[in-house]
């Protein structure tokens, strides 16, 4: 043990006596010398890290605990915080201390009252009021370091938290809930951003896309295909995004059950985008294009339906009931427009359809007629053929645009300079089967108009000549729709080659995929004209499972092909009121005129629509030629009517019955109706009458439509109220009637019989057919 005294110049040995214990040591010596009580304090906290468990390690962690001993004069710092954050001081005296007994407290830095970063200690005391007297500054603690680094841990943790929660924040913000609802006919590809889904038709499908810098996109395509169809820019303004493929389903947003904020009533969405706002839930009133145009319909919102299916005729090809449904919803909506604006501005909604079909489908004839004859009922012929021209210009080698020109340019079909025209077109193409028809076609309407009977020199007759050019013509290139085979067993049924026609029917009907409602109806037409000995198949057997299963379609097929007549037991048996009203007008027409003219006149606009277009021309017309404005409704409720409406119009109440351009390309059925009604006329005596010749409906309709069919009831009914229609006989001026020459007169009059010769004159001989059997009947 040195015997030098230790010096202490800051009293430390007095404040901790201890600390004499732990002497002699140099380091403890050399800092008690230099009077700094830190670097005391410094080395005993050195010695203890290193000290053995037992008496010395309990003393040092007691000295070194005792940080007040420790004390260095130091300034009052600043503190200052608001709401918990800030730097405050941290500690309190031991518990049974005096009021006014120094402790060791630590300003530290506190976020919301939670401290977060120890800083340095001071010896202080407290007065009664709270307030903190600084005695001096104190040595940091052992485990200050170890505090700050768990504070520093636990601020790096919180960071990374709050980072992430902030990015889960902005990306929910950035999330949005999409439902794609598709009422096309066809599966379609739907992408939305990162998302992609196939939508079955008719189904919707749900999902979240996160939005991105630019615009939210939904670009659709056909499943395999490249071709985009639809590119819609979607709003992003909502939580929750509806997009209605190309707008063809019909959809409301209707208010969540319990909800009233969002308002008491549903809205239409018939926006392809929208967005549901908060409390509204999606309602599909109809997920298919057909049943949702119908409703529009239904409901007068013609724009909606003409919206909805001429977006399906866009995109969906070879869709005729679309472009069918288009075209007469845009005529419905234009015919609204006052009549004395231009032309340009009444038609355009069904002008801009057109143009679309003519730009849109230039590969489809039949897309290319129908856009055709819109121009042309619009009066726009013109500029449909400089369009053609144009279209033809640009491509000089192909058939169908020179076939397109000519369709739209003179000569008009019927005559012999169309056939000379067509023939140079078919020399032109021989290799397209679309020239060729086109040709055979010209061929077939100009012999309607100029029935040949050949000649005594051997040659065959005109459409003999044209059905033996047909023969080779099929047996290269077979009918590939509905239409073509239709027109190929017209010219063959013509020429009497009934084996050929029912063979062609045969052919096409082997493919199951071509056994639709039209051709069943063709093929049955087509079995009746021809005979039991000339057909090689039977309908029946064609018609699919479904079908067959419904007894409304089954008994409307049997009418429409001649096989029968529905009994009133069986029409009182179907469910449908309009079915079986639908039925009983069809077969009154063919049996009862007279009843099906009352009919037809009291029929709402849901069974109307459904009856055969031949059908509501024979009714239209009638009611046209008596003057009656019931005509007028039933032209507006068929789109081939109401396209032949001025051509039948015409043609019906001329006194000249001479066809125009516009009636001869009219269809055949359509042109017998005009036919039959044109033949009647009124009488003096008040009762109509024939006064042209209809043998030539058989020849014009070799398919036997309604016309053909009903031309003997219809003669029927004239005879019947020719005969029943007494004809006062008119005498001399002055001559006056006395005793049996008065009863000799009534009794002329009276005389059903005795009118026979002259209804047969006026009625029977004019038709040129048979003598009805119902005009045997008498009265007593």
């Amino acid at each position: 043990m040195s015997l030098v005294p230790v010096t202490d110049p800051s009293g430390l040995l007095e404040r901790a006596p201890r600390l004499a214990e732990l002497l002699p040591d140099a380091a403890l010596s050399e800092a008690l010398t230099r009077g700094d009580a830190w670097a005391v304090h410094a080395v005993l906290s050195r010695r203890l890290e290193h000290e053995p468990p037992g008496p010395m390690r309990e003393l040092l962690a007691t000295l070194v605990e005792d940080r007040g001993a420790f004390v260095i004069a130091a300034r009052s710092p600043e503190t200052s915080s608001v709401l918990g954050t800030g730097v405050r001081w941290r500690g309190a005296p031991p518990r049974g201390a005096a009021p006014d007994a120094p402790f060791v407290a630590e300003r530290t830095v506190t976020v919301l009252g939670i401290p977060v970063w120890p800083m340095d200690g001071y010896l202080v005391r407290t007065d009664g009021k709270a307030r903190v007297q600084v005695i001096g500054q104190v040595p940091p603690s052992l485990g200050r370091s170890r505090r700050r680094a768990v504070s520093l841990a636990g601020m790096a943790l919180g960071l990374c938290g709050l980072v992430g929660l902030g990015a889960v924040w902005l990306d929910a913000r950035s999330m949005r809930a999409v439902t794609v609802v598709n009422g096309l006919s066809r599966p379609v590809d739907v992408r939305i951003g990162g998302e992609h889904w196939v939508v079955a038709p008719g189904t919707q499908e749900q999902g979240r896309v996160k939005l991105g810098d630019g615009p939210l996109h939904a670009v659709t395509t056909w499943p395999g295909q490249e071709s985009v169809i639809e590119d819609v820019t979607l709003p992003v303004q909502g939580e929750r995004i509806l997009y209605n493929v190309k707008g063809a389903a019909m959809l409301e947003a209707v208010p969540e059950e319990g909800v009233v904020s969002a308002g008491p009533y549903a809205r239409s969405l018939p926006e392809i985008a929208s967005v549901l706002q908060p409390g509204e839930q999606l309602s599909v009133q109809s997920a298919k294009w057909e049943s949702a145009a119908r409703l529009y319909a239904e409901e007068g919102s013609w724009q909606a339906a003409g919206r909805v299916a001429s977006a399906v005729a866009e995109v969906e090809p070879g869709n005729t009931v679309a472009r069918e449904m288009a075209a007469r919803a845009w005529l419905f909506v234009d015919t609204q427009v006052p009549a004395n604006l231009p032309a340009d501005l009444r038609w355009r909604n069904t002008r801009d359809f057109a143009a679309m079909l003519m730009h849109t489908w230039q590969e489809d004839p039949a897309a290319q007629a129908l856009a055709l004859s819109l121009m042309r009922h619009i009066g726009q012929g013109s500029q449909a053929r400089a369009r053609y021209a144009e279209h033809a210009q640009q491509h000089l080698d192909s058939p169908l645009a020179a076939l397109y020109l000519q369709r739209a340019s003179p000569p008009d079909l019927g005559s012999s300079d169309a056939v000379d025209a067509y023939s140079k077109l078919a020399a032109r193409f021989p290799d397209s089967p679309d020239v060729t028809r086109a040709w055979l076609e010209a061929r077939w309407r100009f012999e309607l108009e100029h029935p040949d009977r050949g000649d005594d020199a051997g040659r065959s007759p005109y459409e003999v000549q044209t059905a033996e050019l047909l023969k080779p013509f099929v047996e290269k290139h077979p009918p590939e729709t509905l239409e073509a085979l239709e027109l190929d067993v017209r010219i063959l049924l013509r020429a009497r080659l009934r084996d050929a026609a029912t063979g062609l029917v045969r052919r096409y009907g082997q493919d199951p995929r071509h056994r639709t409602w039209a051709f069943l109806v063709l093929a049955g037409r087509t079995a009746e004209a021809a005979g039991p000995e000339h057909t090689s198949y039977v309908m029946r057997d064609w018609i699919p499972a479904d079908l067959a299963r419904q007894p409304e379609r089954m008994l409307l097929l049997d009418l429409l092909t001649g096989q029968r007549s529905p009994k009133d037991a069986e029409l009182a048996a179907l469910a449908s009121p309009e079915d079986r009203s639908m039925l009983r007008l069809t077969r009154d027409v063919l049996v009862d005129p007279k009843r099906a003219l009352k009919e037809a006149d009291g029929d709402p606009l849901v069974v109307l629509p459904r009856l055969d277009p031949e059908i509501l021309a024979l009714l239209a017309l009638e009611f046209t030629r008596t003057g009656d404005a019931v005509g007028k409704r039933l032209f507006s409720v068929s789109l081939p009517l109401m396209l032949a409406r001025e051509p039948l119009r015409n043609h019906v109440l001329s006194v000249s019955g001479v066809p125009g351009p516009d009636f001869l390309r009219l269809p055949p059925g359509l042109r017998a109706a005009a036919t039959l009604v044109h033949a009647r006329r009124e009488a003096k005596e008040g009762y109509p009458v024939f006064t042209e010749r209809l043998d030539g409906l058989a020849r014009m309709d070799a398919l036997g439509g309604f016309s053909v069919r009903a031309a003997g009831p219809w003669m029927r009914r004239a005879f019947d109220a020719c005969m029943d229609t007494k004809v006062e006989q008119s005498l001399p001026q002055g001559i006056l009637l006395r005793g049996d020459l008065v009863k000799e007169q009534a009794r002329q009059e009276d005389d059903r019989e005795g009118r026979r010769p002259n209804c047969e004159a006026r009625i029977v001989r004019p038709t040129g057919l048979p003598l009805p059997r119902t005009a045997a009947t008498t009265t007593p």
